[in-house]
């Protein structure tokens, strides 16, 4: 006997209860906070009183904002084309078979498996004025004083971007890899047959048969690495000065350091448009190549 569609619905309400709970319910309450001038007191007293598009019109006329945004692009769009990038090639690599393979793949894998909270505190001493790595340079006489890696405005956003492209690389690795897997070995077969070269087989067989794997490993990538906090957190805070911070840790700087909750939701209400706006570019790509 067929179960009923009633009954069938009533299996999914699980589900719908946690996107209703986790996923709708934050997005919708975030909003409502950012058209009201929430601090700690207004909302323990729940006196925070509208100021519809205010917090919006201040976040636009922080400096701090537009420094916020531009790391965030520099490091999502570094970080997304050379993780691609060493992703890729690492996956061709072991697509062939070669002693220590397994034992090479797990190494490679280690950044994704390794707790963000020891990845962090690592490289805060790694990059260290004082760290491993200024001493080690210094050693070799390399460099006459210690590199500013990370107390350096300059710098800073650039060195957090190679380390977030180490952490990425497994995750690029891994979905690319698995694709080439799917790749039919007579289409190689074929192209040996008739005389093509490595890089020929790379550019006619290999990328245009990825390509569906390409692009969603890169949506992804743009999503994940879009609204990283916690490496930056761990090793900077946002400093110094604030040079280094991003959308999501200026955000979080403006609820818990100022205590400008209203503000802060409004930044995350700026960052959910940009990933619904670039989600639905990359959408209306996929469709096209279809």
């Amino acid at each position: 006997m067929k179960m009923s569609k009633f009954y069938l619905l009533l299996f999914l309400l699980p589900s719908l209860a946690l996107i209703l709970i986790f996923g709708i319910y934050p997005v919708v309450y975030n909003g409502f906070l950012s058209v009201k001038d929430v601090t700690l007191i207004s909302y323990i007293r729940g006196t925070a009183r509208d100021v519809g598009p205010l917090n919006y019109k201040a976040i636009l006329d922080d400096p701090l904002f537009w420094r916020s945004l531009y790391n965030t692009i520099i490091f999502t769009l570094l970080s997304i084309v050379l993780q691609m990038v060493v992703g890729f090639l690492l996956a061709l690599l072991f697509n062939y078979e070669f002693p220590l393979k397994g034992f090479l793949q797990a190494l490679v894998m280690i950044p994704w498996v390794m707790p963000i909270m020891v990845s962090g505190s690592f490289f805060r001493w790694f990059l260290s004025d004082n760290g491993f790595l200024n001493n080690f340079l210094a050693s070799l006489n390399w460099i006459q004083e210690p590199v500013r890696w990370i107390s350096s405005e300059r710098l800073v956003i650039y060195s957090l971007t190679a380390v977030n492209i180490w952490l990425g690389i497994p995750f690029n690795f891994i979905l690319l890899y698995t694709g080439m897997q799917q790749i039919p070995e007579e289409l190689y077969e074929g192209a040996d047959i008739d005389g093509a070269s490595g890089w020929q087989k790379v550019l006619h067989i290999t990328l245009p048969m990825l390509r569906p794997v390409i692009i969603a490993t890169f949506v992804l990538g743009c999503i994940l690495t879009f609204k990283v906090f916690d490496l930056v957190w761990i090793i900077t805070k946002g400093g110094p000065g604030g040079a280094s911070h991003l959308l999501s840790t200026f955000s979080y700087s403006l609820a818990f350091d100022r205590f400008q909750f209203g503000k802060s939701a409004a930044v995350l209400i700026l960052m959910q448009i940009i990933v619904v706006l670039f989600v639905g570019f990359s959408s209306r790509i996929r469709l096209e190549e279809r």
